[in-house]
């Protein structure tokens, strides 16, 4: 619905001597094609990522038929326009003391979203179209659709990080993984840590007590060890004297070993160390913490390419719903499936997942 046309010096190369430019990185669709629907979405979908820049005179929005300027930090500004079949991205920074060139990882991560969401975008508006990723050159040219070259220094900014083949998209199956993780660490976390808390054995008082009474057994070089090196400075990081980590520090595998070993919650029917798998109709505590040990390994652990399909991914949410609501009961405490139907509806920034 916009249509008044960008100022030619929004799309010119910057001449400003405190202003300095990335080369101008050009998504050429294949068979000159390009249907307008697509650029609009992705300025939408880098609407939902970074604000818009405003122009310093009038505060207005620096955003027009066909371009839109995006404020990516404070020293760093993105350009995405579109022509005929090209859609260009220029990052220009604000020269600050010596730094004379646009910060190359966050050319990297600028590169990698609007790679991805063009792919998204594409597929869901069934179009098979495809685009080659090209520099355009020489960078005063604006516009132009002249002079486009291949990919090559000194045009690695874009690329900082190439090496880790870094132009593989991220799927909805790396997304899965790293929800699943997310969950995980924070929601099972808090009620594993809620669980080793509630059963102190008796005398002591608290999980601390319990803890620094059970310290041989943790730590003794007789037999085997419980802790491994790192476990055990995270458990007692003065050792000489007589203070604990703080539980909120423990991680999953830590508080399992805790839980098993020191705490009062009963073993599972078959004993500690099997696999929830062969002992469904146990709803006990322990055979709880048994599956969230046993998804824990088996998504964070041993995954060998950080892809979780969505068949999998709704599976092991089911199986997480069912095992939280299966710890409240027990502890008569609420909230961990609050928690849980929290991180359901919050999107992992691709920015943040790069």
């Amino acid at each position: 619905m916009l249509r008044q046309e960008s100022p030619r010096e929004y799309v010119s190369f910057e001449q400003d001597i405190r202003l300095v430019s990335t080369p101008v990185l050009c998504c050429v669709f294949r068979g000159r094609y390009l249907p307008p629907p697509i650029f609009h979405r992705l300025i939408a979908a880098c609407i939902t990522r970074w604000p818009v820049s405003k122009k310093k005179e009038t505060s207005e929005h620096l955003i027009f038929c066909g371009c839109c300027m995006f404020d990516l930090d404070l020293f760093h500004r993105l350009t995405l326009y579109c022509r005929n079949d090209i859609v260009f991205a220029r990052i220009t920074r604000l020269v600050i003391d010596e730094d004379k060139t646009p910060e190359a990882r966050l050319c990297t991560r600028v590169r990698k979203f609007i790679t991805l969401n063009l792919s998204k975008i594409t597929s869901c508006l069934g179009q098979n179209l495809q685009y080659d990723l090209r520099i355009q050159c020489p960078p005063s040219r604006g516009d132009s659709e002249d002079s486009i070259v291949g990919l090559s220094p000194p045009f690695d900014m874009w690329f900082a990080d190439e090496g880790h083949d870094l132009d593989a998209p991220i799927t909805r199956e790396h997304m899965n993984h790293a929800r699943l993780c997310v969950v995980l660490v924070t929601v099972c976390g808090n009620a594993m840590r809620d669980i080793l808390s509630t059963h102190v054995p008796a005398p002591h008082t608290d999980i601390h007590q319990a803890i620094l009474a059970n310290k041989v057994k943790l730590t003794s070089r007789q037999g085997r060890p419980l802790l491994n090196h790192d476990q055990n400075k995270v458990v007692f990081p003065d050792p000489h004297g007589k203070t604990t980590g703080k539980v909120d520090q423990f991680d999953l595998s830590l508080l399992y070993i805790l839980i098993r070993n020191i705490s009062t919650v009963p073993a599972p029917v078959r004993g500690w160390g099997y696999d929830p798998q062969d002992q469904p109709r146990d709803k006990s505590l322990g055979a709880s913490v048994e599956r969230i040990r046993s998804y824990r390994n088996h998504i964070i652990g041993h995954s060998m390419n950080g892809e979780i399909s969505q068949q999998d991914f709704d599976d092991y949410w089911s199986k997480i719903d069912a095992v939280l609501d299966e710890v409240e009961l027990k502890l008569g405490k609420q909230g961990y499936r609050a928690q849980l139907e929290k991180q359901k509806t919050q999107v992992i920034s691709i920015y943040e997942a790069c």
